[in-house]
C-alpha cells in the first residue's frame, strides 16, 4: 500500500509583541540617567607620570598603592597629601601603623605647623588636614561594640579596623549634612596593620576574621559611597587611597595582600612598587669622608590594574626625601639638593661627595619580608 504524502505544514508568521521601553520607563519614573563628572586627578610628581603615563590619583575612586616595605608607597601618600592641600581638598590621614613621618611630610612639601606645650615639647600639629592614629581612633570609638552596634560603658584598649570605616562614614555623613563643606581624600596607611573587633575582643588575631571584617566594613564605601560621588549633581567628589603591604605565597608564587584580598578586588587603580618575587629595589647613596647617607630608594613601578583609563605602563622610580624623581635624573637631584645632603652627612661644604647604588643590606631585606 503506497505511503501517504507527508502533510504540508503551513508556516505562520509570529506576531511581534509590541513593547516600547521608553514608554515603560516614563510611566514608571525610570528615566533618570546620571552621568559621571569629567575625570580629574590629584597630581603626583612628574616622575610618576613619566614612569606610568598617568598623572597621579584619580578623584572619586579607591586607589591602592601596594608593595613590600621600603619601596616608596609612603612617598606616594605624602605627595598626595601635599597635592590635596594645594587643590583645596581636605586630606584625612588615617595612620594605623603609627608611623607617619612629619619630618618626611614637611620635606616633601606638606604644610603644617607644630604645636608645643609650655616646655617647648611638640604635642600636636595644625594645618589643612585631619589626622587620626590608633590612639585617636580608640578615644573616639573605643566604647563601640561592633558585634551588636551598641555603646558599652567600658572602652577597649585597642583600635580596630572597623573604627576606620566608622570614621570615614561619620565624616561623609557630616559632609552630606552640610557640616563639612569640602571635598575629602582619605589616606589609610596601612590596610592590614590592625585587627578586627572580633580578633581584639577574643584576644586571638585571626586572619580569616580580619579578612572578613575588612570586606564587610568597606564594601559599601569602596563600591558605592566613594565612586557615587563622581556622579553629576553630587556636590563633592571624594577619594580614597589605601597603602597595603604584600607577601609572597611561595607555594603558588602569587602575591597576597596583608589583611586580606578584599581591597585588591575593590580597587579601580592599583600601583605596584618594587618587584613581585623580590623587593626589586636598590639604594642610592652619597658618601663623603667615610660617612654615607642613603638619599633614595630606586624601585620598579607598574600598574597591574587600571579600570580608570586602561593605561598599564611600567618603569622605574626613585623615592627621595623630597618626593619621587626619575632615576635617570638623579644627577640633577643631587646637584639641586647638595646642601641638604651635606647637612645629612655632617661634612664641610667643600667636601667631595661620591654617589653610588647598592642593594639593600640583609637587615633591610629581613624587614621587608617579615613585616
Amino acid at each position: 500500500m503506497p505511503k501517504a504524502a507527508p502533510k504540508k505544514i503551513e508556516k505562520k508568521s509570529l506576531e511581534k509583541k509590541s513593547f516600547d521601553a521608553e514608554i515603560f520607563k516614563n510611566s514608571n519614573d525610570m528615566t533618570t540617567v546620571v552621568k559621571d563628572k569629567p575625570l580629574e586627578w590629584i597630581p603626583l610628581s612628574p616622575a610618576f607620570h613619566d614612569a606610568l603615563g598617568i598623572p597621579g590619583i584619580p578623584k572619586g575612586y579607591f586607589t591602592l598603592f601596594r608593595g613590600y616595605s621600603n619601596t616608596g608607597k609612603s612617598t606616594a601618600m605624602y605627595e598626595g597629601i601635599k597635592a590635596c592641600q594645594q587643590l583645596g581638598i581636605l586630606p584625612v590621614i588615617i595612620d594605623t601603623e603609627n608611623n607617619f613621618s612629619w619630618e618626611f611630610a614637611k620635606t616633601i612639601g606638606v604644610e603644617f605647623e607644630p604645636v608645643a606645650d609650655e616646655d617647648g615639647v611638640i604635642t600636636n600639629y595644625k594645618g589643612h588636614f585631619l589626622y587620626f592614629n590608633t590612639t585617636a581612633l580608640k578615644a573616639r570609638y573605643g566604647t563601640f561594640d561592633y558585634s551588636n552596634g551598641k555603646t558599652k560603658k567600658e572602652a577597649r584598649n585597642k583600635a580596630v579596623l572597623e573604627d576606620v570605616s566608622h570614621l570615614m562614614n561619620d565624616l561623609l555623613d557630616l559632609q552630606y549634612d552640610g557640616k563639612l563643606d569640602i571635598e575629602l581624600c582619605f589616606f589609610w596607611d596601612s590596610i592590614g596593620s590592625i585587627d578586627c573587633y572580633k580578633s581584639i575582643t577574643s584576644s586571638s588575631s585571626n586572619n580569616q576574621w580580619n579578612a572578613g571584617a575588612l570586606s564587610s566594613s568597606f564594601n559599601t564605601l569602596v563600591n558605592d559611597t566613594i565612586p557615587s560621588s563622581r556622579k553629576e549633581g553630587e556636590k563633592y567628589t571624594n577619594t580614597f587611597v589605601g597603602i597595603q603591604k604584600i607577601w609572597l605565597d611561595n607555594e603558588n608564587k602569587v602575591i597576597k595582600h596583608k589583611g586580606g584580598e578584599a581591597m585588591f578586588y575593590a580597587a579601580r587603580l592599583i600601583v605596584h612598587l618594587g618587584g613581585i618575587l623580590t623587593h626589586g629595589t636598590s639604594r642610592l647613596d652619597a658618601t663623603s669622608q667615610g660617612k654615607s647617607y642613603y638619599y633614595a630608594t630606586k624601585a620598579k613601578i607598574k600598574v597591574p590594574k587600571n579600570q580608570i583609563n586602561g593605561i598599564e605602563w611600567e618603569g622605574e622610580i626613585a623615592s627621595t626625601p623630597h618626593g619621587f624623581i626619575n632615576p635617570e635624573k638623579k644627577n640633577e637631584y643631587t646637584k639641586q639638593y647638595r646642601d641638604f645632603l651635606i647637612g645629612k652627612l655632617e661634612v664641610d661644604q667643600s667636601a667631595e661627595i661620591k654617589f653610588g647604588e647598592s642593594a639593600p643590606d640583609a637587615a633591610t631585606l629581613r624587614e621587608m619580608f617579615v613585616s
